[in-house]
């Protein structure tokens, strides 16, 4: 089945931090909402977070708990959730219809069991979303991740998104309406929301400083630890890539760019040696330490700036 990519912010709207349903979700708003980035001063996620989430409770990237959907932030430029339950696809289907006719799209959780295009089809059962955007000629237009996790369309006959919704453990439906905002007063709303959230944030860096003794503990293999890694940086990147896009939009914290940008590359470097790692069997641990090191410092001081640009 061929992919064909969608256009999009590939790099802002990965999978590195966002799971399936937030990345979806996103894409369509972004295509609607211009000050969709405003929404996102609660990207400011702590290491200690991460570390509980990834490393201690071995969460996957993809399944990451964030606020990024915080009704409040969403609601500041105009977006409200829609999230309904189904016992069939049957019992939805009036709704999917009326709602991709209305808003051009619409969030369906699936199992990707029955999809051909997924690595696990017919091979393992998995909660995923797609989205669906038009249907015509018996076939649904589709967006989902291909398996390089890019943004891709596909068509497929309704019998067979029927299947997946089916049979899925989640059968639900979700859209965003939107609706007028006043963009001023949004963006000094979440404004004066990310200094509240600078006000509170406590990190204590446990992840950045603990990597050498986690690379070098003899009570989780060498390949489990590195993906562990791996997915815990993932996050710690992609979280703030999406904290600069949204300072970027701030006049009081947009001086903080360059150095958000610089915490964005330290991640992506260290991801990179993971990744180079899992591929290998190994890391070297003193480089990979030494790094994080070098993030602790940069960390600590691109919040210390923040705070100064907030009042704080």
């Amino acid at each position: 089945m061929k992919d064909v990519v969608h256009d999009y912010d590939q790099q802002l709207y990965d999978r590195s931090f966002l799971n399936c349903y937030q990345r979806q979700a996103m894409v369509m708003l972004a295509e609607r909402v211009p000050d969709l980035p405003l929404a996102f001063y609660n990207c400011l996620v702590a290491g200690d977070d991460i570390a509980d989430q990834v490393i201690r409770l071995g969460r996957p990237k993809y399944d990451f708990q964030s606020d990024l959907l915080d009704p409040a932030a969403l609601a500041r430029v105009g977006i409200t959730r829609e999230y309904v339950p189904f016992d069939t696809y049957a019992q939805a289907r009036e709704l999917v219809f009326d709602t991709v006719e209305r808003t051009g799209y619409v969030i369906l959780f699936i199992d990707v069991y029955y999809l051909p295009h997924t690595p696990e089809y017919r091979g393992e059962h998995v909660v995923h979303t797609i989205t669906l955007t038009s249907h015509a000629d018996g076939l649904w237009s589709i967006l989902d991740d291909n398996q390089a996790s890019v943004l891709c369309r596909y068509a497929y006959p309704e019998d067979v998104v029927a299947a997946a919704f089916d049979n899925g453990k989640l059968r639900h439906v979700s859209w965003f309406p939107v609706g007028p905002y006043d963009a001023a007063a949004a963006t000094a709303g979440s404004s004066a929301a990310f200094t509240e959230v600078l006000r509170t944030y406590d990190d204590t860096y446990a992840l950045l400083d603990g990597v050498a003794d986690l690379l070098g503990t003899p009570w989780i293999s060498p390949a489990r630890t590195i993906a562990l890694l791996y997915d815990a940086f993932s996050v710690y990147e992609g979280s703030r890539a999406c904290l600069r896009e949204f300072a970027k939009r701030q006049p009081a914290y947009a001086d903080a760019d360059p150095a958000l940008a610089d915490l964005v590359g330290r991640c992506r470097d260290i991801r990179n040696q993971l990744m180079i790692g899992k591929a290998i069997g190994r890391v070297d641990a003193s480089r990979v330490a030494a790094a994080c090191a070098e993030l602790r410092t940069a960390e600590e001081d691109t919040l210390k700036r923040l705070r100064g640009l907030g009042g704080l």
